[in-house]
Formats: C-alpha cells, structure tokens, sequence
C-alpha cells in the first residue's frame, strides 16, 4: 500500500504514540437541539481516535484532485426554490381560508360577489407559482444529478488511501459508537486510553436542509467531564437536498 507521501504513514503511529500520553476520563455527554419539541434520543455520537476532518484534508493535499466541484449555482437555486415553496404554502393556506368563508355565504350575497374574483386572482397566483415551483425543481434536479456524480468521482480521488489508513489503526482504538438516552444522554462513558474525538450530526430542527455537526477534542484534564452539544458549539451546514 502506498499513499501520495511517506509522511503519511506516521499517522496510525502518532496515535499510538498519543494513547500512551493520556488520562482516562468518565465523560458524560449531553445534546440539547434548538426547538420545543427537538427530539435528541436516539442519536448516534461517534468517538474517533484521529481527527476526522483533518486526516480528509491531509488526505486531499497529498492526492492534490484539484478544485471540488462548484455547486453555486444549486445552492441558488435551492434557495429560490424554498423562497417559493415557504410563499406558496402560505397563499395556499390563504387560498383554504377564502374558500371555507365562501362556502358559508349564500352565492347570490353581496359578499360573496367581494369576495369570489378575490379567490379566483388568489388561486390562479397559487395555481402559478406551483408551476415555478415544478419547473425549478426539475432544473435543479438535472444539474444535481451531474453535480453528484462530480462529487463522487472528485471524493474518490481527495481521499484515496482513507480505507488503508483506518485499517492500520489498532482494534483498541477503533471508531466507538453511542446512542442518547430518554435524557438526551451519553452517560459514564469510559474510553480506551488515548487522544479522542467527539462526531455527531443530526438535522436541524424546523429546517429540511440544514444540519447541526460538531467535531472536538475531548478534554483529558479531569477524572470526571461534562459535554454539552447545543446549537452553540456546534457547525451550521447548509446541505443540497
């Protein structure tokens, strides 16, 4: 196996190296999502023991794929596309108002007369904008299906070597898994020696693109550490849909 740079290698080994120069802390983690109603049991919280983000863009500098494809033209269009989606729900909703009053009058009464071109301009608008709607989101569409195949072809070429490096890491210090409780909770959570670092993601709640990361280095300096992961600390990232 071979990787763009010798260089690369001493990573497993600054591992190793990291495990034997650290202290074994209890962790007790808590999430805590922006909403009422947030649900935050269930959610998975990754402990790995190398920083993820880092050892991908190590990995994009030595295989050098070039620029990443460019997706400023489908995050324009996603916005214009919600913009009109958030505006046609709402005329919509002003479109099963009108239309229940309109049921309650007599059709022959000088209010309903008011108010019946009031609805027909309304729905007609409506009837409108749900074909920009179609219309956008099927140009959006085709160009995400290219923009993807972009992505994938460019993730294969940033990151080769990612499979062997993960490989190379000892079973002691395999990527470990936990799930939140009823409280919304990793409790006592003791990890092998070593250097360690906290990944989670989960959808941002109220939105349908956006989701909460975070990515830290877990704290080594006491027996006993509390975590909280909210909305503070953690990475807004706007996804494609």
């Amino acid at each position: 196996m071979r990787f763009g740079h010798s260089r690369f290698f001493v990573l497993p080994a600054l591992i190793l190296i990291l495990a034997g120069c650290s202290t074994r802390p209890t962790y007790y983690i808590e999430l805590k999502l922006p909403g009422e109603n947030a649900v935050c049991q269930g959610v998975d919280i990754e402990f790995l023991s190398y920083d993820y983000p880092f050892i991908l863009d190590s990995l994009a500098k030595i295989n050098n794929p070039g620029a990443r494809p460019d997706s400023t033209e489908l995050m324009a269009l996603l916005g214009t596309y919600q913009g009109i989606l958030e505006q046609s729900a709402r005329m919509a909703d002003s479109c099963d108002l009108l239309r229940e009053e309109l049921e309650k009058l007599n059709s022959k009464s000088i209010q309903y007369r008011k108010k019946y071109p009031v609805y027909q301009k309304l729905e007609k608008q409506m009837n409108s904008m749900l074909e920009q709607r179609h219309s956008i989101h099927q140009k959006y569409l085709e160009i995400k299906n290219s923009y993807d195949l972009k992505v994938q072809d460019w993730g294969r070429s940033a990151y080769k070597g990612f499979t062997e490096f993960k490989e190379q890491i000892p079973p002691e210090l395999q990527t470990k898994s936990e799930v939140t409780d009823r409280e919304c909770m990793v409790k006592k959570l003791v990890l092998p020696f070593g250097t360690w670092w906290l990944h989670a993601e989960v959808r941002k709640p109220g939105t349908t693109n956006e989701k909460l990361l975070w990515n830290m280095k877990l704290p080594t300096d006491a027996d006993s550490v509390m975590i909280l992961l909210d909305e503070s600390n953690a990475e807004n990232i706007r996804e494609l849909l």
